[in-house]
């Protein structure tokens, strides 16, 4: 028996075969804060936390407060990857949970309802594309101050090989438009 062939299938399980990739965002509108977690089976991939100042996206050390401003470039190539990602994944997951609170309870419970028919139409709009997909939103309610907190946890499944396809493909289109922006200035 050709034992040698178990390799090749292997491979090929290995680049066909769905990863869970879990990914976690929570901001703050007080203080204009947040962070995104990417967590492949359980394991943090990557982390970064954010703050938003005049119009600007800085980046902020894990352990320190030190800010940076987000390279461009680099958000370029991040948004090009999601979108060559969004159509090869397969939504398993995303629940949604926030804490509103605008020191006035009639305000609050009105923009909380406002804020659950806002999610229940786009959770809809999801379900006509991911049918198997399970939703969900969770809100705290605070009447009594003043607060506003969303985070949400997505969980996707997609394959080795349209991770490597994606990630080519958008440092080709990153690459290319750079080139094209920099020939034009």
């Amino acid at each position: 028996m050709n034992y040698w062939l178990l390799i090749p299938l292997f491979l090929i399980l290995i680049l066909f075969i769905p990863i869970k990739v879990t990914g976690k965002a929570s901001f703050s509108c007080e203080n204009m804060t947040g962070a995104v977690g990417v967590f492949l089976y359980g394991i943090k991939i990557e982390h970064q936390r954010f703050h938003i100042s005049k119009g600007k996206i800085l980046a902020l050390a894990n352990d320190q407060d030190d800010e940076q401003e987000v390279d461009q470039e680099k958000l370029v190539f991040t948004k090009m990857l999601l979108s060559e990602i969004k159509d090869k994944t397969r939504l398993k997951e995303l629940f949604v949970v926030y804490n509103l609170g605008l020191d006035d309870a009639f305000l609050t419970s009105m923009a909380a309802g406002c804020l659950n028919s806002f999610f229940y139409i786009f959770f809809s709009s999801i379900k006509n594309f991911k049918p198997t997909a399970s939703l969900g939103v969770c809100e705290n309610i605070a009447y009594n101050k003043s607060v506003f907190t969303i985070s949400a946890t997505i969980k996707i499944a997609i394959s080795l090989f349209d991770v490597v396809y994606s990630l080519l493909h958008s440092l080709i289109l990153t690459h290319i438009r750079t080139k094209n922006k920099k020939e034009n200035t």
